[in-house]
């Protein structure tokens, strides 16, 4: 098999927040060595480990690469660079207690990779357009996970998810974990600090890693990504892609035509998006009809030109994300932005509709591109939608465990299924029913509870909770002593029931 060729790239930013970078990235594609460093530590320590430990590194690999196996001179490396950032903490007081992640990458002749680090700095493989986590962050959390002590959905909100198991610096030698990998034509690999990954989604990650041009690219728009999610932390991305083909001529075309036809009928679009109905969706409520067109569906039509122009998707992904986090933040429904994104791309097409109208020989290459915008940012709104849901159930977890510790249960409960804990009222509606069929039974039924005697009607309600799979008009007739009562009373009680129940489901739903 021949030599697979390699191309890459790494970019590195302070972000929104931090006011210096103690992130460091070494790019060396002679040596076959790549690796992302995060330090931590005091005033001006973090980035002194980071460097450090990459000339450290760098410097051992180079000195032994041809003398020593992959593996080996990888750990060794790694060690020596722990070692170099110990002895540097012992020499001055103020930079005792510092140290650094390492993610890094050392490439071999025979279509192998050897991947090794320490910390919470991350390397993944992109393979068939599926991303994959080829480690494991050594962080006291993810150690509690791995050994069953916490749940992943407790992970979310446990206060040492950022707190560090394993560095380099702590000690003179590091526990390093290793993998070897196998290497396909059109493989990309990203090394990348917590940066990255703590501020933009997998899903976002994904995609500009799988539709970006080329290497150099796909670092930048990480990095852009990254700071689009709130930039809270320095941010570093090493981009590398094996053996990839030559930019398809479909792709080309699209960059030096494509664009420029849809940049071009910009009005177009806004005015097909006005004709649809764009300003009367509810997420247009708060704009005139005028600012709904231009803002809404002028910012999507400039998202799709800057992502046709530089074959990614980041545009388009950040552009549906916010649409969607200000939407649902204003406990908007999901069916709204649903909605407005199918009057979107209806839009779209018909602008595609009107450059093939012309002749263009590209036209049906523009739609499949178009489109994809549109899978884009229907994947950002799911991804979204995610997130929200395993907050949601984290937080119920959290909720039924607190309940739990306050108010502990000695007993099962009367109806086997049903959680000791604490429920919200009813919403208006399906309160109004229940009111409705309780008032309309009472009429029926009250009277005749006071001569049923108070034990026997205890242990008959006992009977039915716990069988709710009998006849309920038998069972509520046997509550009541077996008088023969009138049907209405049963009647309305199990309607109204029955139409609370209904209430209540799509109030879930929604």
């Amino acid at each position: 098999m021949s030599q697979l060729s390699l191309r890459s790239h790494g970019e590195t930013h302070t972000g929104n927040v931090r006011e210096a970078n103690e992130d460091a990235m070494l790019v060396d594609p002679q040596l076959g060595l790549f690796a992302v460093l995060d330090g931590m530590g005091g005033h001006m320590a973090g980035d002194v480990a980071s460097s450090t430990a990459r000339e450290a590194l760098h410097a051992h690999v180079r000195e032994h690469r041809q003398s020593v196996e992959p593996k080996e001179l990888l750990v060794q490396a790694i060690n020596r660079a722990s070692a170099a950032v110990h002895a540097e903490a012992k020499s001055r007081r103020d930079r005792h207690g510092m140290g650094t992640t390492v993610v890094a990458c050392l490439m071999t002749s025979d279509h192998t990779a050897v991947i090794a680090h320490v910390g919470d700095s991350r390397a993944y493989l992109m393979r068939d357009r599926r991303m994959q986590l080829l480690t494991r962050d050594h962080t006291v959390v993810a150690e509690l996970i791995a050994n069953g002590a916490i749940s992943p959905e407790e992970a979310h909100r446990h206060p040492y998810k950022s707190v560090l198991s394993r560095n380099l610096g702590a000690k003179t030698e590091a526990r390093v974990d290793t993998a070897d990998l196998t290497l396909q034509p059109g493989d990309k690999i990203l090394l990348c600090s917590d940066g990255l990954h703590g501020f933009a989604s997998h899903d976002g990650v994904e995609q500009v890693l799988h539709g970006a041009e080329d290497a150099v690219n796909a670092s930048r728009d990480l990095i852009e990504l990254a700071l689009k999610g709130g930039g809270g932390d320095n941010v570093t991305a090493v981009v590398l892609e094996l053996g990839q083909a030559q930019v398809p001529r479909s792709t080309q075309i699209i960059r030096q035509s494509g664009s420029v036809a849809w940049w071009q009928r910009r009005e177009l679009f806004l005015r097909m998006a006005d004709r649809r109905g764009l300003p009367h969706s509810p997420i247009c409520a708060v704009l005139s009809p005028e600012e709904a067109v231009d803002i809404v569906a002028g910012n999507l039509c400039e998202a799709i030109y800057r992502d046709l122009e530089h074959t990614t998707g980041i545009n388009v992904w950040t552009y549906a994300e916010n649409l969607g986090v200000g939407w649902l933040d204003q406990d908007g429904r999901y069916s709204d932005l649903r909605e407005l994104l199918d009057l979107l791309r209806a839009a779209a097409l018909d602008v595609v509709a009107d450059i093939a109208s012309g002749g263009a020989d590209y036209a049906i290459t523009l739609e499949v591109a178009v489109m994809r915008s549109f899978t884009v940012a229907e994947m950002a709104v799911a991804g979204l939608l995610a997130e929200r849901l395993r907050q949601v159930d984290a937080s119920l977890v959290e909720l039924e465990s607190r309940v739990r510790r306050e108010r502990p249960v000695t007993e099962q409960p009367t109806v086997p299924f049903m959680r000791a804990m604490k429920v919200d009222p009813p919403t208006p509606d399906v309160a109004a029913f229940l009111s409705r069929a309780v008032t309309a039974a009472q009429e029926q039924l009250f009277s005749m509870v006071d001569k049923i005697g108070a034990d026997a009607c205890l242990q008959t309600a006992h009977k039915v909770c716990v069988d709710p799979v009998g006849d309920a008009g038998l069972a509520a007739r046997e509550l009541f002593a077996g008088r023969a009562l009138e049907e209405a009373g049963i009647t309305a009680l199990l309607e109204g029931l029955e139409m609370a129940r209904a209430v209540h489901i799509e109030a879930v739903k929604r």
